[in-house]
């Protein structure tokens, strides 16, 4: 069905995005939270534009609640002209959740050198656990870390177990964003997503690091979705889903450097699973490592979408795959708890490259092309694939596609 607006048709795909879904994202999406108003401002920055939330009440104790602190020390850096700063010292604070929202009146930076631990009661929170709205120019940098404390949360999703899957909050959102930045900071234990980038543009991620156990349930460490000129370098990624997760509207990403494992490493999707989805197109990943994953390159679509879109111009070019399972892979017929009903994908596959991709798999099914009998794949390329399993001969199976693949690899569809 269509939408009578534009304005309609973001607002379904922010829902999509930012609801808890079933599995990794499949649970019908629940309205976002309305942002309240901000608590007064205390009025007490310095002449030079910083803004320390200790000035606001932040306690560095790891006890105390610093929520509202944090939000006075943001309401009145986002009223300030000049290049205003938010400092969070060394140390640890306790955050609830917290919407930082915009429009302000200068870009922001955000140093974060402290530890931030996210409150362990869920009952506080209506969506997610850090959030950044309807903003143009915001950076956080720093070597401070955002600390979800999620292991108090993962016992009780039993999705890996085929049971209830269970809304947690992701912990930090960027949303409506234009020229944002994350350098050097780290994410630890998120409840669900580390990083959810949603309807943004020109965001830089560099020098991140992101970890969570590879039996933490649905942490993704950087989740994309309706999103442009997004560049990921430098970044290392260890959590119990996808490293890096690109979903629907996600157009001229470049990922370079990304070293990734545990996880399920480097993924485009899941596609098709909602109406009026916008397409993927222009994703490039270069010059990274993934290591111990259970999929290493991945797209991966629904079986039966309810609206047409396609994925195209993605390009994966000197990677190098450390025992990992599947490291090759297109899943036409992703269905991750067996409970989609049936049908055939017809979301397009077409102009796929994978280049100078080598190293070791643990499973001898190195290369998995399984495409759409309504809509094959086309234009998929494989030149120079050295992947190898010690413990024998390698396998590569390939159904309804079409393109071209040198002597190192053999597709019996092309």
């Amino acid at each position: 069905m269509k939408m009578n607006s534009t304005k309609n048709i973001k607002f379904t795909v922010l829902l999509f995005l930012l609801a808890c879904t079933v599995s990794a994202h499949d649970k019908a999406p629940a309205a976002p939270a309305a942002a309240g108003p901000a608590p007064a401002a205390s009025a007490k920055a310095s002449g030079s534009g910083t803004f320390d939330v200790k000035d606001y009440g932040a306690v560095a104790d790891g006890k105390t609640d610093c929520t509202a602190g944090f939000q006075k020390a943001w309401t009145e850096a986002c009223a300030a002209t000049g290049n205003p700063t938010i400092v969070v010292a060394a140390g640890s604070y306790l955050l609830g959740p917290i919407r930082l929202e915009g429009p302000c009146k200068a870009p922001i930076t955000i140093q974060l050198n402290g530890n931030l631990l996210g409150s362990t009661n869920l009952g506080a929170y209506k969506e997610n656990w850090v959030e950044f709205y309807h903003i143009t120019g915001l950076t956080i940098t720093g070597t401070g870390t955002f600390d979800g404390q999620g292991a108090s949360t993962w016992p009780s999703n039993k999705c890996r177990s085929g049971g209830e899957c269970k809304c947690f909050p992701m912990s930090v959102v960027f949303a409506f964003i234009e020229n944002g930045a994350i350098r050097g900071i780290k994410s630890l234990n998120s409840k669900y997503f580390h990083f959810n980038i949603f309807s943004s543009k020109n965001i830089e991620i560099s020098n991140v690091g992101i970890t969570a156990p590879e039996d933490s349930p649905n942490t993704d460490g950087i989740h994309l979705g309706d999103v442009s000129n997004v560049t990921i370098t430098d970044t290392t990624i260890g959590t119990g889903d996808d490293c890096i997760s690109i979903g629907p509207g996600s157009t001229d990403v470049t990922i370079t450097g990304v070293n990734c494992g545990p996880g399920h490493g480097i993924s485009i999707g899941s596609l098709g699973k909602y109406a009026n989805e916008k397409d993927v197109s222009g994703i490039t990943v270069k010059g990274c490592t993934l290591t111990k994953t259970t999929n290493g390159l991945r797209i991966k679509t629904f079986q039966n979408n309810p609206s047409p879109v396609k994925a195209d111009k993605i390009h994966f070019e000197d990677i190098t795959m450390d025992h990992v399972t599947n490291p090759i892979l297109i899943d036409q017929e992703y269905c991750p708890n067996d409970n989609c009903g049936g049908g055939v994908s017809t979301v397009a596959i077409q102009d796929v490259t994978f280049t100078n991709i080598k190293g070791i798999s643990a499973n001898a099914q190195t290369v998995t092309i399984n495409c759409s009998q309504k809509v094959p794949c086309s234009q998929i390329s494989l030149s120079n694939i050295q992947v190898t399993c010690p413990a024998g001969a390698t396998n590569v199976t390939c159904s309804n596609a079409k393109g071209q693949a040198d002597g190192t690899v053999k597709l019996p569809c092309f």
